[in-house]
């Protein structure tokens, strides 16, 4: 069963189903660099046959059938390899509709494991229940849809999916749990607030590196706010912030022919040699240097792997 795309927007659901490949031999493509609006809270990947292996951050992924890969929006998704028969489904809830459900249940440790750890194998058994929630909420917009409805049943039916998209969205998580185990505490105040700098961060890095802007976001004095991110995280929140931009700059400079003084640009730099100065002080090489040495590199990706866990790699360069 398709999902048709015109009723998710008449519906004006906070989320989107897209099938993949979706009617074109060119959807997905080996080497091809992948970013997703920043509206969208992320990306979940569910391969239904296949496999599709990716590079997200640092990382590399082989995603095969039945396994699950969660992407957020900051930086880029590299596509490395698919197979002839890959088939998925991505399933994109917006930001304000999935960052309160994962809120209220997960603090940020919690929250940071899973991002370090995208990926999800189910069982057989998990991925029929998983596949079943998806068929009810599609089988009910394609069905409702074609019907003829008033305005006042149209946002009953709007909030019944919304309804039913949240039980997936938690069914999904508590897959994820069963599978790997993490430690669940009440999140309170401080959560909250580190919360909130990772959605701001995510949104405003590209232009925004210092940290009283985003303490004033959340209108908190800058000693208060960076007390709270060092507490919570480790580190303090500047390098969460210089971080978030090496990170961004390197992924241009290896996945992209990008000129450096447009990644300049893009990363609201003043000049290219102020930008090769900042990348030179936190990587060791210049940019241009970087990408002389990603374009040398030998043999596939996974022969040049790099293990990246962000939370970890803030702590231990601290």
């Amino acid at each position: 069963m398709m999902l048709e795309n015109d009723s998710q927007k008449s519906l004006q659901l906070p989320f989107e189903f897209h099938y993949v490949p979706d009617r074109s031999d060119t959807f997905i493509q080996p080497g091809e660099v992948v970013s997703i609006d920043n509206s969208m809270g992320m990306v979940i990947c569910l391969c239904t046959k296949g496999s599709i292996d990716i590079k997200s951050g640092l990382n590399n992924y082989s995603i095969k059938e039945k396994e699950m890969f969660f992407y957020t929006p900051a930086g880029f998704l590299r596509v490395s390899n698919v197979s002839d028969d890959f088939t998925g489904l991505l399933i994109k809830p917006k930001l304000d509709f999935i960052l309160p459900l994962i809120s209220n249940l997960l603090n940020v440790r919690s929250q940071m494991y899973i991002r370090d750890n995208p990926k999800l194998t189910m069982t057989d058994q998990q991925y029929k229940y998983i596949s079943g929630l998806l068929s009810s909420i599609e089988e009910r917009i394609n069905h409702e849809i074609s019907s003829e409805m008033d305005e006042r049943r149209r946002m009953v039916l709007t909030e019944l999916i919304k309804s039913q998209a949240s039980t997936l969205f938690y069914e999904i998580l508590n897959q994820y749990l069963i599978n790997q185990p993490i430690e669940l505490s009440a999140p309170d105040r401080n959560d909250e607030i580190m919360q909130n700098f990772i959605v701001a961060l995510d949104l405003h890095y590209r232009k925004e590196r210092n940290v009283a802007f985003y303490a004033a976001e959340q209108c908190l004095s800058y000693s208060y706010f960076s007390e709270i991110i060092k507490a919570k995280t480790g580190v303090t929140a500047l390098k969460w912030i210089i971080s978030r931009v090496i990170i961004e700059s390197k992924q241009m400079l290896e996945f992209t022919n990008i000129s450096i003084k447009e990644i300049a640009d893009r990363l609201n730099f003043p000049t290219q040699t102020f930008f090769g100065k900042y990348f030179k002080q936190y990587v060791g090489i210049s940019p241009k240097e970087y990408r002389k040495r990603c374009k040398n590199r030998k043999g596939d990706i996974s022969a040049n792997k790099i293990e990246f866990d962000l939370y970890n790699y803030l702590r231990n360069n601290d």
